[in-house]
């Protein structure tokens, strides 16, 4: 991938974290709006505008989360992308699971990096028709979400045949394709931080 599509992916992908910022300060406002002409009590507004600025702000949070997720992965960002994870955290990507973040880590370090797993997802894109079907589900500290994208797959090329041989010296490690898929993610915030509990891949 060169490095002029990259740049331009990650501008994208920050282009819309960007975009779900703007939406939760909107929120806010019409949040704000609604409570001016609501005739209940001045103190259950402010706290029923505090809850919808609230939910806005997570939402945006859990989106960028999920974001840069995807960033760190086409950057080969392993172990930052680990980190995202919670301690106990769930990983199945098309078949490749792990469970705790430090097992997290390690799959991503030994399958990943030295291209030993059997499918390794590459990249992710995002379309404006995915999204409009995206669902983010918040409820306190915890919050549920589906991700629909096209991921980039790659099989590493593992054969010792003389086809496979040539395609490693000229630097293709892996045959690659696209598919369309979601990712389902559950999260949980602690110490004011959300982190991924369960992320997984469905075709």
């Amino acid at each position: 991938m060169s490095g002029k599509t990259t740049d331009s992916t990650r501008r994208a992908f920050f282009l819309r974290g960007s975009a779900a910022l703007g939406t939760g300060v909107a929120a806010a406002v019409a949040a704000s709006a609604a409570a001016s002409e609501d005739h209940t009590p001045a103190q259950e507004q402010l706290r029923k505008l505090r809850r919808e600025l609230q939910e806005a702000q997570d939402g945006t949070a859990i989106r960028r989360l999920h974001l840069e997720f995807a960033s760190l992965i086409e950057q080969q960002a392993y172990e930052r992308a680990a980190r995202l994870f919670d301690e106990r955290a769930d990983l199945d990507l098309s078949g490749e699971r792990a469970r705790g973040m430090s097992a997290i880590q390690q799959l991503f370090e030994e399958k990943y990096r030295r291209q030993s797993a059997s499918v390794i997802h590459s990249a992710y894109r995002q379309t404006a028709a995915h999204q409009s079907k995206d669902v983010l589900r918040i409820s306190e500290d915890q919050a549920s979400a589906t991700f629909h994208v096209d991921a980039q797959l790659s099989t590493p090329l593992q054969e010792d045949c003389t086809v496979a041989r040539m395609a490693r010296m000229q630097g293709q490690l892996a045959d690659r394709r696209w598919e369309s898929g979601r990712l389902e993610g559950r999260y949980v915030k602690s110490g004011g931080e959300w982190k991924i509990v369960s992320l997984k891949y469905l075709a």
